[in-house]
C-alpha cells in the first residue's frame, strides 16, 4: 500500500464542555438536567448542546424546525456536544485497488466523567481503523465526521458486565473494512446519521 496524500489530523481539547469538578450543589440538580425542557419528560436520546442545556433528541430538532438553529432555552447558536472522551483522529489517502481514506481514531483510557455511566471509574480506551472512498461524497463524510469528532459524538463511554467500563462506537454507520464503505447506501446512512446530530 502506498500513501498518496498528506495526513489530516482532528484533536480533541474543549474546555467548554465539562462535567468534572462542578460545586456539589450543580451535581445535586443532575436530576433536574436528565427532563427535557421541552417536553419535561425524562430526555430520550439525549442531545447536549455546547451551552450545556441538553434535550430528546425528537424535541431538538422539532425545535430547530420552529425556531432554527439556536438553543430553545438561551437561544445561543446550536452546537451539540456529546460525551466522547479526548482523543485524536488522524487520516490519510491509501492507494489499493482504489483509493481509500484511512481514518484512524485513538481515545486513551481514563476515569469516566459525570457525563458517563459510572462517574470516577476507570474505562478502557480504544483504538480504530475505518474507511471511506477516496471520492468527493467520501470527502464530505469525512469533514462531517471530523466535525463530529471535535463535538465528541463520534463515541460514547458504555458500562459492561463484570469487566472495566469502555470507548464504543455511538450511533453513527462505521466500515472497518474498505470494501464495506463501497457498498451502495452506506455513505448515505452515515450523513444522515451525523446531520441528525445537528451538523450539517
Amino acid at each position: 500500500m502506498s500513501k498518496i496524500s498528506k495526513a489530516g489530523r482532528a484533536g480533541g481539547i474543549y474546555g467548554c464542555f465539562t462535567e468534572a469538578g462542578e460545586p456539589s450543589e450543580a451535581r445535586a440538580t443532575a436530576a433536574e438536567v436528565e427532563t427535557c425542557p421541552l417536553c419535561m419528560k425524562p430526555l430520550q436520546k439525549k442531545q447536549r448542546l455546547i451551552c450545556t442545556h441538553a434535550f430528546c433528541a425528537a424535541c431538538l430538532k422539532r425545535s430547530v424546525g420552529r425556531l432554527g438553529r439556536q438553543c430553545p432555552v438561551c437561544l445561543k447558536a446550536l452546537r451539540v456536544v456529546g460525551d466522547q472522551p479526548e482523543g485524536e483522529m488522524t487520516w490519510e489517502c491509501i492507494k489499493l485497488v482504489e483509493d481509500f481514506f484511512m481514518i484512524n481514531c485513538n481515545i486513551p483510557s481514563g476515569i469516566q466523567t459525570e457525563a458517563h455511566p459510572n462517574p470516577g471509574k476507570p474505562f478502557t480506551g480504544i483504538q480504530t481503523t475505518v474507511w471511506l472512498p477516496y471520492t468527493p461524497e467520501g470527502r464530505e463524510v469525512l469533514k462531517l465526521l471530523q466535525r463530529a469528532f471535535e463535538q465528541k459524538l463520534v463515541f460514547t463511554v458504555a458500562a459492561t458486565d463484570g469487566a472495566a467500563d469502555r470507548v464504543v462506537y455511538n450511533d453513527i454507520p462505521h466500515a472497518a473494512l474498505p470494501s464495506q464503505c463501497s457498498q451502495p447506501g452506506f455513505l448515505q446512512e452515515v450523513k444522515v446519521a451525523i446531520r441528525a446530530k445537528g451538523i450539517e
